[in-house]
């Protein structure tokens, strides 16, 4: 059984009230465009990256020097995107005709390559056929709600989660720069991932049976779906208990699931909500739920 705890829901947006949480705008050169730059090539740069963006490793980190500058995980994938994209990679007819060599200079670091490379390379062809029959990327982002932009979007494979992680990450960033203004925010929620899930299990507004989580067991992907949809759901009463706007709410969770509350070796000295913590409170850690052959999240 699954079910979230409101009262922690509430004891976790007390404690987001007092952390001074802001949205991002995305501006860091080193990851993101020029703001200046047509409107179709931003649009071809995140509609692309964040189709692929989802678990850089399985086995081993995807991590090392570019350009004399140590990145890791998908710091690492978007600085090599943003690269790319000054060498012109993010067209839709030549990411229509992607090939295994070519995505090389996207997907790899000192000869290696980004976990499940070749389902990323699909999913980028797929994206930039998509898009080379709507007439390009801008016409995908030219719309004023967030339904509408799930509806555009919802042609290509790798946006085809239910739960709407990669829909809703591309919204986050499309508003945050400036390149959409969404009328609908009632819509927007946290694009759910490892991270998020993690630290509502943790937190416990979503209760969910620590022995199973530590089980190390897999879920299959309707139970995945599932369980994303309730952590989803929780963020969202979080959100409103803390009056955030759920994308500056994923803005904090994704650096803080990843700086403080990781997966392995929580830093729980550094971390605002270790009053109201449950793991904290019980003295154990579980990870998220386990799914791994995804590209969802």
């Amino acid at each position: 059984m699954v079910i979230i705890d409101v009262d922690a829901a509430e004891a976790a947006a007390g404690v987001l009230k007092t952390l001074g949480v802001k949205r991002d705008t995305y501006q860091d050169q080193r990851f993101y465009p020029p703001p200046g730059d047509p409107v179709e090539g931003q649009a071809a740069y995140f509609v692309s990256m964040v189709a692929v963006d989802h678990r850089t490793s399985l086995f081993e980190p995807f991590e090392g020097y570019i350009e004399g500058e140590f990145f890791h995980g998908a710091d690492a994938l978007y600085r090599l995107g943003r690269l790319a994209y000054d060498r012109g990679f993010f067209k839709a007819e030549r990411l229509a005709a992607l090939t295994p060599s070519e995505a090389e200079q996207l997907f790899s670091i000192g000869g290696r390559r980004v976990w499940d490379f070749n389902v990323r390379v699909l999913l980028l062809r797929d994206v930039g056929k998509k898009a080379s029959a709507r007439g390009g990327f801008e016409s995908i982002i030219s719309v004023d709600s967030i339904k509408k932009l799930r509806e555009a979007l919802s042609a290509m494979r790798a946006y085809e989660d239910p739960v709407g992680k990669k829909a809703m990450l591309l919204a986050k960033f499309l508003e945050g720069r400036g390149l959409a203004s969404f009328k609908d925010s009632a819509e927007a929620d946290v694009p759910v991932d490892n991270h998020l899930s993690r630290v509502a299990y943790r937190l416990g507004i979503v209760d969910v049976n620590y022995d199973f989580l530590e089980s190390g067991v897999e879920v299959g992907r309707e139970d995945d779906v599932r369980l994303r949809e309730v952590v989803k759901t929780a963020w969202r009463i979080v959100a409103k208990f803390a009056d955030l706007h759920p994308f500056a709410l994923d803005d904090f969770l994704w650096n803080f699931g990843r700086s403080i509350c990781r997966r392995e070796r929580p830093q729980c000295a550094s971390c605002p909500f270790r009053e109201v913590c449950k793991a904290h409170k019980l003295g154990r850690y579980p990870p998220e739920h386990l799914h791994l052959l995804t590209w969802y999240y």
